[in-house]
C-alpha cells in the first residue's frame, strides 16, 4: 500500500464520523401530538421521541377567527380590532 493510499484510508472514517455528529447535534426528535387553532387561541402539544417529555404551548389571539393548516391548504379568517371588517386569507 502507497503511503497517500494510507494517509486516505486511515482519515476517511474520522471525517466521516465527524461529519455524522454535525449532523445529529442540535436536531430536535420531537412529534406533533396535537395542533389546535381556534378563535381565541392555539394549543400545540409536542412529544419528544428519546426521552419521552411533553411540552404544551399555549397562545392567546385576539383577532383571529379561523386559522387552519392542512397539508396542501392554509386558511386564515382575521377580524381588524378597530374597524370588525373580516379579511379572509
Amino acid at each position: 500500500m502507497k503511503i497517500p493510499e494510507l494517509l486516505t484510508a486511515c482519515s476517511l472514517p474520522p471525517i466521516l464520523l465527524g461529519i455524522a455528529m454535525l449532523v445529529s447535534v442540535g436536531c430536535e426528535n420531537k412529534e406533533k401530538i396535537v395542533d389546535v387553532e381556534t378563535s381565541r387561541g392555539q394549543v400545540e402539544v409536542e412529544r419528544d421521541r428519546d426521552t419521552g417529555e411533553v411540552d404544551v404551548d399555549a397562545t392567546k389571539k385576539e383577532d383571529s377567527l379561523i386559522d387552519i393548516d392542512t397539508p396542501g391548504a392554509d386558511i386564515e379568517i382575521n377580524r381588524d380590532k378597530d374597524t370588525g371588517e373580516v379579511e379572509v386569507k
